[in-house]
């Protein structure tokens, strides 16, 4: 889908549904006075709500609740959710059909894919009502931080590719809808990087919206070219750990504030920066968040590391209970004057990872699975493996059979995001776990001189 239809899509579902968003927007600006019972008060009663409409018209959850016992209309305290098992993305996987509510017409179900942390793609379905108009009243408010508003200018640095940008005629798109420079971020390397520089130069952003890795390659380039880009109020950056190391390079070639904020395709959970530090502070009217260590048990002690665990309250199409991210944060008792939110020192999800291309630049590897979205419901896992700079191999671990079309496609959408990339496609009985039974998506026997 190119991206003007993307974000048509967008602005209708805001403009058809705005309802919501003014009622989120309203909301949002009375929940940073709340006190703690008050927090709590609205959790507790979005859970239990959310708890009885799955049991009673979402068919997995029905069968759960019977299998262990569980009585949603008795909920009264969040230790009672411990009672739940977790929501993972195989049971989803398996699962699909009975995720999805019987009593929400399907005109309203709004289908969407995520890769996750570096992950196998998964199929999702979102409420066509809220998902836009409330992700955009969120995103909104936690923005606001930084000063956006609304229609100001931004330079999108992300994995949007428009059919143009694929064919090779450009590299970017003006986005009128929200006055964004949306630039494709699997263009920019050292060939292209004085092009991209010259063009935000041109449309003179207020802010650029990036992945850290994208944006911190830029920012090599801007060094390397000796080139200042001026008025810019923020960089604002998510989808992959922020460094410390990095943060201190992007505000000292940006001279801006750099802002990192945390959410999720499922949309069951939001978060930006403290006021006063760089933790993640949850939007409590959003989802409920859990933090669970080895034991599956709340994490409690200061820098404790556990699995982001969460329960969204907009989704009724398709809802998120108790849903392991795999995203890994560290526990802080600090509440930076938000009694009841939930804040978390330090979110360690997707690695930043790189390709190398034949010319020697680095190219993100963010969403380098979707080449694999036509094909995920008989994709098991997947491993790339690079030994040489512009060769990657790609291996495969199927549950049924590949055919010549299907890897035509990869090939085309794989080449369509790193153009000076050759890729071989190979399928494997079985790709190596870690130690501890995970998969690592990128074996880079490439060692690359980072500046830092």
């Amino acid at each position: 889908m190119q991206i003007k239809n993307r974000y048509l899509k967008l602005a209708q579902d805001i403009l058809f549904y705005g309802k919501y968003y003014f009622k989120a927007h309203s909301l949002l600006k009375n929940i940073p006075r709340w006190t703690k019972d008050q927090v709590e008060d609205y959790q507790l009663e979005h859970l239990k709500k959310l708890l009885n409409y799955s049991n009673q018209y979402i068919p997995y959850y029905n069968r759960l609740f019977k299998d262990i016992g569980f009585n949603p209309s008795g909920f009264k305290h969040f230790d009672d959710l411990i009672q739940i098992p977790c929501l993972t993305k195989e049971i989803i996987k398996e699962n699909i059909r009975e995720l999805v509510s019987e009593a929400i017409p399907r005109k309203y179900h709004k289908h969407s894919i995520t890769g996750g942390t570096t992950g196998v793609p998964m199929d999702l379905y979102l409420d066509r009502r809220t998902s836009s108009p409330l992700e955009f009243a969120y995103i909104n408010y936690i923005w606001k931080k930084v000063g956006y508003r609304f229609y100001d200018k931004c330079a999108v640095l992300r994995s949007d590719v428009p059919k143009h940008i694929i064919e090779g005629k450009k590299y970017w798109h003006h986005n009128l809808t929200n006055n964004w420079l949306s630039m494709s971020s699997h263009k920019l390397n050292s060939e292209t990087s004085e092009l991209y520089v010259n063009k935000i130069l041109n449309f003179k952003p207020k802010y650029i919206i990036a992945y850290p890795s994208v944006i911190y390659t830029l920012a090599r380039h801007v060094t390397r070219l000796d080139i200042k880009i001026p008025n810019l109020r923020a960089i604002i950056c998510s989808s992959e750990t922020l460094y410390d190391w990095q943060r201190k390079y992007l505000s000292k070639v940006f001279g801006a504030d750099i802002f990192s904020y945390y959410g999720l395709t499922e949309k069951c959970c939001i978060a930006g920066e403290c006021d006063t530090n760089t933790f993640y502070k949850f939007v409590p009217t959003y989802g409920f968040v859990e933090l669970l260590n080895h034991n599956n048990d709340w994490c409690t002690a200061e820098d404790e590391e556990g699995e982001i665990v969460a329960t969204g309250f907009n989704n009724y199409v398709m809802p998120f209970i108790r849903y392991k991210t795999k995203d890994i944060g560290i526990h802080t008792n600090f509440n930076d004057n938000s009694p009841g939110w939930k804040i978390i020192k330090e979110i360690r999800g997707r690695q930043q990872e790189f390709f190398v291309d034949k010319t020697g630049s680095t190219v993100s590897f963010t969403c380098s699975d979707e080449p694999f979205w036509h094909i995920i419901d008989k994709l098991y896992a997947y491993q790339y493996i690079q030994d040489k700079p512009g060769i990657v191999d790609l291996n495969l671990e199927m549950t049924g059979k590949l055919s010549d079309s299907e890897i035509e496609i990869i090939h085309k959408v794989f080449s369509s995001y790193y153009a000076n990339i050759t890729l071989n496609v190979y399928t494997v009985n079985s790709i190596p776990r870690t130690a501890s039974g995970k998969f690592r998506y990128l074996i880079q026997n490439i060692t690359q001189e980072m500046q830092q």
